[in-house]
């Protein structure tokens, strides 16, 4: 009998170790558009960090699209991935047709992506309401929830639906395209992506963006929307082609997105090895000189920050009572 004890208890033991094994060595899974893509290059980089730094397997995990890896996050199957600010409100609260995720949780802004309207470089147009008349591509329906920006950027500047005439595609590089081309006047486009430095250099006179600098509180306009967009003054050193130093655009967050369901602990260390390592990080990606430490909590979120999260940026002095007001506000939509 003592015998049978013993073994029972030792049996009991090496469950115990293993499970905790188990855990430790979970996988942390990032999700990420297809490879080549700017968000596998990162989701590449993050996952060599996490697996040096925080002794767990990482992997980023290609997928066709943010619709087939967020329900895998909303449902605690993949660790992380990324998302726009807008993207990722429609998924929370279940706008333009998408299925709602209401277990989706930010970890950070990670970055800023600039956003505006190109035109060919020979274009007569300079601001965002030179549009009226002109044609314009409003819509990709790839991109559907980018159409909240395209339209934000129209209507600060004072243009209506029946002002232009509206024109859709079937994803950005199509909406570059028709402008090179001149089946279009101008077309959304994120500033400084692959494709548009290629429309630069091969375009004769270049390509251009559209300033919304002759617009007042632009920025308070698009917070009092509350859809997750945003503007963006040009700097120097952001070296965007057509983009000179000061122009006016939009712009929209990248999050790094979680599950509710991942622990308290792993949010916290996943920040807090991601800021550890920023300098880094910069320097293997351009785009995230646009971001820093201190702009990862901002108070115009789409979606709830995650509690581990919280934790971390109220240990660094960086959750305010504005930022608290505005996660209880999301968090009370279910």
């Amino acid at each position: 009998m003592i015998f049978l004890k013993r073994i029972s208890w030792i049996l009991s033991l090496f469950i115990v170790i293993s499970c905790a094994d188990s855990n430790k060595s979970k996988s942390i899974t990032i999700g990420t558009n297809p490879a080549g893509t700017f968000y596998y290059v990162v989701g590449t980089g993050l996952s060599k960090l996490f697996s040096e730094k925080l002794d767990r397997r990482a992997i980023a995990q290609p997928a066709s699209g943010s619709a087939v890896y967020v329900p895998l996050i909303n449902n605690g199957e993949m660790s992380l991935g990324f998302s726009t600010s807008i993207e990722a409100g429609s998924y929370y609260q279940g706008k333009m047709d998408l299925q709602k995720q209401p277990n989706l949780r930010v970890l950070m802004r990670f970055w800023a992506m600039p956003y505006g309207y190109m035109v060919r470089g020979d274009s007569d147009l300079h601001f965002v309401s030179d549009l009226i008349g002109k044609s314009v591509v409003d819509k990709q329906s790839a991109n559907i929830t980018l159409s909240v920006g395209n339209s934000s950027m129209l209507s600060v500047s004072g243009i209506t639906n029946d002002d232009y005439k509206s024109i859709t595609v079937g994803g950005l590089p199509q909406g570059i395209t028709a402008v090179t081309d001149g089946l279009a006047d101008a077309a959304p486009i994120a500033l400084g992506q692959g494709n548009v430095r290629k429309a630069n250099a091969t375009t004769p006179g270049g390509i251009r963006f559209l300033d919304m600098s002759n617009i007042e509180n632009v920025q308070q306009y698009f917070d009092n929307l509350g859809q997750g967009f945003n503007s963006y003054t040009v700097l120097e050193e952001d070296q965007l082609p057509g983009a000179g130093e000061g122009l006016l655009t939009g712009s929209v967050d990248i999050y790094l997105v979680a599950s509710s369901t991942m622990p308290d602990e792993e949010a916290m260390s996943i920040v807090k090895v991601i800021e550890d390592n920023w300098d880094m990080l910069q320097t293997q990606f351009a785009a995230l000189k646009r971001g820093h430490p201190s702009q990862f909590v901002g108070n115009n979120h789409t979606v709830p920050f995650h509690p581990g999260a919280i934790k971390y940026y109220l240990e660094k002095n960086r959750w305010d009572n504005n930022s608290e007001v505005k996660n209880q506000s999301l968090l009370s939509q279910y």
